[in-house]
């Protein structure tokens, strides 16, 4: 891995401070706000109604739009463009296929492959959900607002192959991870439990679906993983063949989104480079 010159759109130390401050700051006000969320009586009449709690990530989209509105950045930057959306898909049906499939089949052929049926009932509102709540909704406001606003404060001085990145596309798998870490924690329900185990292994899924941003320039290959890795744990009962699944899946998406990167060819779809405020 290389370094590689970028000139940052936020050049002088003091606005990036105030840029990475912000950034927590809403961060640490979403957080509040799907905790209050899951504590009210609107979050119990739409999880009788649809079972999951689609609110907060409304709220996560909302965030992400009035973002872009509010800053005057173009939809480009938080990723949302058609350019090079072939591209985008073919790397993340390629990248998210064995991520999907594997497990299923792993756990069929121990015998162990069963629907959750606390689910029953809800399958179209679970797919629903999945794939454009928790797939589009998440990765828009991860790899779409906070990775793009956190370039302005990490210059991308990395590479592999053709793909620059910096500690921007850290910072926002950080954020990712703890998020997860922090779903069974809400003092307002007396509960303080931390998922360890979903810090460590949403934030490594950060990294590999904000490089997957970085290289297509657009959320479509990180939006097609991300709902491929949700498909088995999201229906399914939880197996050790399904988890291995998981596991040989990443290591496909990662071999994928590498040999991708190391194949670019000039004209193909890059990330929108910030714009001055």
């Amino acid at each position: 891995m290389q370094r590689t010159p970028d000139n940052p759109a936020l050049a002088s130390a003091p606005r990036r401070i105030a840029h990475a401050v912000a950034l927590l700051v809403v961060f640490a006000a979403i957080v509040v706000c799907v905790k209050w969320i899951d504590v009210s009586s609107f979050a119990r009449w739409q999880t009788e109604l649809l079972y999951w709690n689609y609110a907060a990530h409304v709220l996560m989209i909302a965030v992400a739009i009035g973002a872009s509105l509010t800053l005057k950045r173009r939809w480009a930057e938080y990723g949302l463009t058609g350019h090079g959306w072939k591209r985008g898909v073919l790397i993340g049906l390629c990248s998210g296929a064995t991520l999907a499939l594997l497990p299923l089949l792993l756990e069929g052929v121990f015998g162990q492959l069963a629907l959750q049926s606390r689910i029953a009932g809800y399958w179209i509102s679970t797919i629903v959900f999945q794939v454009l709540f928790v797939g589009f909704g998440e990765e828009l406001l991860f790899r779409g607002f906070f990775q793009a606003e956190w370039n302005r404060v990490f210059a991308r001085r990395f590479h592999i192959g053709r793909v620059r990145f910096g500690f921007g596309l850290l910072a926002t798998a950080l954020l990712f991870g703890i998020a997860h870490w922090l779903n069974p924690f809400n003092p307002l329900r007396d509960r303080f439990a931390l998922d360890w185990p979903a810090l460590f292994f949403t934030t490594n899924a950060g990294l590999i679906l904000g490089f997957s941003r970085e290289l297509t320039g657009s959320l479509v290959a990180a939006v097609l993983v991300h709902v491929a890795a949700d498909v088995y744990p999201a229906l399914f009962l939880k197996g050790t063949p399904g988890g291995i699944g998981m596991a040989v899946g990443w290591g496909v998406a990662v071999a994928v989104l590498i040999f991708a990167a190391h194949s670019w060819v000039d004209g193909d779809a890059t990330p929108a480079e910030p714009q001055g405020d």
